[in-house]
């Protein structure tokens, strides 16, 4: 679990700052801390709804909008770390390559290994 909080982590902190809302950059630091402290699977599932709730529209393929509603309750009730794993890996595919820090694309193939993982 504390690896897919890292990878969870990862991903977020690749996003460029006027990707998220403004609010964000209020609750980011604590949502951090709660990422990286959480043990629990559902939590983990709240905290990642959030940050995708933060996300700016801009930031996603525009289909991600007719996606999103159905990613959310998926996600609120995935139970097992192999369901939320393909949902964060999913979040990421919808995310815009624009939005994300340059460095992102050279680290990004080791991420999406580290994430297979979880499915095998």
């Amino acid at each position: 679990m504390v690896e897919l909080n890292q990878l969870v982590l990862e991903l977020e902190s690749n996003l460029k700052s006027e990707g998220v809302k403004k609010e964000w950059q209020e609750r980011r630091s604590s949502w951090v801390s709660d990422v990286a402290a959480s043990v629990n699977l559902t939590y983990l599932s709240e905290l990642l709804v959030e940050w995708q709730s933060n996300l700016q529209s801009k930031s996603v393929d525009i289909q991600w909008e007719e996606r999103r509603n159905r990613w959310v309750e998926e996600c609120l009730a995935a139970s097992i770390v192999q369901e939320v794993s393909s949902l964060l890996l999913e979040l990421e595919t919808n995310i815009n390559s624009e939005s994300m820090a340059d460095e992102w694309q050279q680290n990004r193939d080791k991420w999406v290994q580290q994430m297979h993982k979880f499915n095998e």
